[in-house]
């Protein structure tokens, strides 16, 4: 030990010596321990800053190329104006659903978010879709129309691949507007899709200006089936529109509320 300190008498010097060594130094002279303290909390900010500015950058393009329309891209949660308790579970529903979806898995479990138009339903399921797009999933929304004619159009075996990989693989998928009682073409293709994403516990979001029982009338009994094996819950939407009430009331104050929930 005596030989050690005899070698090495002064410390301090020793770790100057070796500050010096690494260049560790500011403005000419050696840097003190809270300025290089200081020094590793800016670097630790500036490192912060770059990965939020990175992150926004990543989920704005997810936003650019999920299919979001650009009226709903800032719906939130939060920005849901909830007036009656049907309105208050419907909310509940939606955002218990997102929190699965933001977990470390998606389980591939079906929302079908039904009722009349104008009650919030694009509103609350373009909300999840941000939700799981903040979390690192990759979605898509389209409607329902748009997602057959995709499939339709498709002029080649590759083209067609493209159509269906776009419906089949995001972990998440919103169909909007089910509204109308397929063709058997139709029927055929959409189960092909939800079949697909069944198979491969992928979550699909629908949304329609009908019932349950219109519902199946609609997209036919072999696609409800399929739809309740994949843990479908059903949300109803049963409040008047948002759109006739405010149109209703004629009062220019009600309108933000309005366009909030459409």
């Amino acid at each position: 030990m005596n030989r050690l300190l005899d070698a090495n008498p002064n410390p301090v010097s020793a770790l100057q010596g070796r500050l010096r060594a690494y260049g560790v130094r500011g403005k000419g002279r050696l840097m003190s321990a809270e300025e290089l303290a200081e020094r590793g909390r800016q670097e630790v900010r500036q490192l912060l800053a770059e990965q939020r500015a990175a992150a926004e950058r990543r989920l704005a393009r997810a936003l650019a190329t999920s299919g979001i329309p650009e009226r709903f891209r800032d719906k939130s949660f939060g920005a849901y104006q909830v007036t009656t308790p049907g309105q208050e579970r419907a909310l509940i529903a939606c955002r218990d659903y997102a929190h699965a979806l933001t977990g470390a898995a998606v389980r591939g479990d079906t929302l079908l978010l039904l009722g009349g138009s104008g009650t919030g339903k694009t509103h609350l399921a373009c909300a999840i879709l941000a939700q799981a797009l903040i979390a690192g999933h990759s979605g898509r929304y389209c409607s329902l129309a748009g997602a057959l004619r995709a499939l339709r159009d498709a002029r080649s075996s590759l083209t067609e691949r493209v159509a269906f990989a776009s419906l089949s693989e995001p972990p998440v998928l919103v169909l909007d507007d089910v509204t109308t009682a397929l063709d058997a073409a139709g029927r055929a293709l959409l189960f092909e899709v939800l079949d697909a994403r069944y198979g491969q516990l992928r979550s699909t979001i629908l949304i329609g200006d009908l019932g349950a029982e219109a519902l199946e009338q609609a997209l036919g009994a072999r696609i409800l089936e399929r739809l309740c094996e994949s843990g479908a819950s059903i949300v109803t939407f049963d409040w008047p529109s948002y759109r006739r009430r405010f149109l209703a009331s004629g009062s220019p104050g009600s309108a933000p509320e309005a366009r909030s929930q459409i």
